[in-house]
């Protein structure tokens, strides 16, 4: 009922409020699904995003709509992220059209569409108010890309399909990333919206090297890194692998991670315990080259040096390259991932030094 109704409402552009990546690239990003968002990471300290949300009235619907959805533990974590926060009267304005109240849009059927609506406004990394507006484009946890114009001095962000809102208030700081408020509830395009224009993370559809967005963004934003980077905060990397320095890291997928903590037969929560920072920095730094390396140039090598200051050795069988040492190989499963500072490329092992 109300999924039809909001296919309705997007047609008529009701709240309208001013009226290839690469083929490797584009595996990696469809396992941005929400299946594995509740992890979230550890809990953030200080005031997070659902803490600001909540202490401002203003914005109890969208508190209501991210409990109703099971969002809160993804905004209370250590991800750093970007919120386009509705008003309760955005949200208002979007029931009225529809013709409901909370309670009747806040019930078990709607909760993927809420979920889905709500990750359309949630952008990976720490994105202040002069990288949003100077980006064409920008990716989100639903996986769909919000636009960015101008109109007359105001900046206007959501897509062609379903309408703009306008950004109203910017570059609220939490302790786990920013908020943007905006005037209207943007509804997410019916399709993939990639456009060539510069997204500010790299994930348009040319899979463009011209990006805002650091290593650490794009591991945060996509699920299939979650281990690896509650690893990297544990580590205090965070800031090493986020800053100017020109980096390659060879990026173990949660698989990845999970095979060595069976091997080890221990658990995540037991390996990022007091007294082990030392040794999983270590392991992650053996992970990190020193400067941009593509994929061409990696596999053109015999050794590379880390970060750790220890050698991967890179060997080819059948077409397939690896990367590691006596300790054992991962397998390179995709490339090229640009960042701003530098290049992912996804291993299927942990390697160890």
């Amino acid at each position: 009922m109300v999924a039809s109704a909001l296919l309705l409402f997007t047609a008529c552009d009701v709240i309208d409020s001013t009226s290839d990546r690469s083929e490797q690239n584009r595996g990696i990003s469809e396992s941005l699904t929400t299946q594995t968002l509740e992890r979230g990471g550890p809990p953030a300290t200080g005031n997070t995003i659902v803490d600001i949300a909540s202490g401002n009235d203003d914005f109890s619907i969208l508190v209501d709509a991210v409990v109703f959805a099971g969002l809160d533990g993804v905004l209370s974590s250590q991800r750093q992220l970007t919120v386009f926060a509705p008003t309760n009267d955005a949200f208002i304005a979007l029931l009225e059209a529809l013709e409901l109240t909370p309670e009747e849009l806040f019930v078990e059927e709607n909760r993927d569409l809420v979920r889905s609506i709500l990750l359309y406004h949630v952008a990976p990394g720490k994105r202040d108010s002069g990288a949003v507006t100077t980006a064409d484009q920008i990716n989100t946890l639903q996986g769909f890309f919000i636009k960015v114009k101008e109109e007359n001095g105001a900046f206007l962000i959501g897509n062609e399909e379903n309408g703009y809102a306008e950004i109203t208030d910017v570059d609220i700081n939490a302790s786990n990333g920013i908020i943007h408020v905006i005037d209207s509830v943007m509804l997410p395009p019916s399709e993939n919206n990639a456009g060539d224009g510069d997204s500010g993370n790299g994930e348009g559809d040319n899979g463009d090297e011209d990006t805002n967005q650091s290593i650490v963004d794009i591991a945060s934003g996509n699920d299939d890194f979650s281990i690896l980077v509650d690893a990297v905060i544990f580590a205090g990397l965070v800031d090493a692998l986020d800053g100017n320095r020109q980096l390659t890291v060879f990026a173990p997928t949660n698989d990845a991670f999970i095979a060595l903590l069976e091997t080890l037969e221990l658990t995540a929560e037991e390996l990022f315990s007091d007294g082990n920072e030392e040794l999983v920095r270590n392991i992650l730094l053996y992970h990190v080259a020193p400067g941009s390396r593509a994929a061409e140039d990696v596999i053109s090598s015999t050794r590379i040096r880390t970060l750790n200051s220890s050698f991967i050795f890179v060997n080819e069988q059948d077409g397939d390259f690896f990367v590691g040492n006596d300790n054992g190989f991962a397998q390179i499963v995709a490339t090229d991932i640009f960042a701003r500072n530098g290049v992912i490329h996804v291993i299927d092992a942990v390697m160890l030094p």
